[in-house]
Parts: C-alpha cells; sequence; structure tokens
C-alpha cells in the first residue's frame, strides 16, 4: 500500500493548540496595554492643548475601557458604571462640549444686554483629534509585535 507520511505535523497541531488556548488571556493582555496607551495619550493631548485642566478634572474624567471579552480598548468619558453623574452636566457631555465647541447661548431677558463676546460658537480643543493619529500608530506597532510573538510561538521560537 502506498502512502505519505508527513513528520511534524503533531507537532505543528500541537504548537496551534496551545496558542488558541492561550489566544483569549493573550488578546485580553494585548488590549489592557492597548487601554493604557490611549489613556495616556489623551490625558498628553488635554495638557498640550490650551483647555485648562490645571486640577487634572476633565483627565480624570476620562476612563478606559476593555470589552468583557478583551475583544477592544476604548477611552472614553465617564459614565453611570463609573458612579459620574449623566446628563447635560455631566463628564461625558461637558467632554463633549469641550472636544467640539458649543452654542454660545443667547440673553432671555427681556433687558437691554450687550454680550461681551462677539462670535455665536465657541470652538472646540479637540484632544481626541489630536491624540488619534499617534495612538493609530502606536496601536498598529503593538499589534505587529503581537503577531510577531504569536508567529514565533507557531515556529517554535517563542
Amino acid at each position: 500500500m502506498q502512502s505519505v507520511e508527513i513528520k511534524g505535523l503533531d507537532k505543528l497541531d500541537k504548537a496551534l493548540q496551545e496558542i488558541l488556548d492561550e489566544a483569549p488571556e493573550a488578546r485580553r493582555e494585548l488590549h489592557e496595554r492597548l487601554a493604557d496607551m490611549l489613556e495616556q495619550e489623551i490625558h498628553k493631548a488635554i495638557a498640550s492643548s490650551s483647555l485648562n485642566d490645571s486640577r487634572g478634572r476633565v483627565r480624570r474624567w476620562q476612563v478606559k475601557h476593555v470589552g468583557s471579552g478583551g475583544g477592544y480598548a476604548a477611552i472614553r468619558p465617564a459614565g453611570s458604571k463609573e458612579g459620574a453623574e449623566i446628563g447635560p452636566n455631566g463628564p461625558g457631555a461637558i467632554t463633549n462640549y469641550l472636544e467640539y465647541g458649543h452654542k454660545i447661548r443667547q440673553s432671555k431677558s427681556g433687558k437691554a444686554y450687550r454680550s461681551r463676546i462677539k462670535v455665536p460658537f465657541v470652538s472646540g480643543f479637540h484632544f481626541y483629534d489630536t491624540a488619534a493619529p499617534v495612538a493609530e500608530a502606536q496601536a498598529i506597532r503593538m499589534a505587529e509585535e503581537f503577531a510577531n510573538q504569536l508567529a514565533a510561538k507557531i515556529g517554535g521560537t517563542g
């Protein structure tokens, strides 16, 4: 009887199974590191903007999140889960006003009032937009390192 034998497949199969068993923990660890990096970049962007955050309140409001399955990392304003106020005066709303700007409300009194502010809209500080390109480049580098580590484990050199 004729046959074809390929030696080493059992070794590869064992290495792949080990990687699949470790994958959820490794993926969560990667996303934890990504969340830490995102938090640092947002804090740097807030500090370097012209926003007066000398007490660090706006920076404290920006909280890192990792998915329950470890599948994503994000940074966003504190919400009800963190015990923060929600609504028009909550961290999310104020962060949004600071990021994108806001309309200046008109006086509702019937008095002859002349505002010192001569613009209809306050420009935002765009600290999320400032942090995005730097964070994206670092995230790509971190993901490539993660992929290289997985490849090394498959190849048996890890």
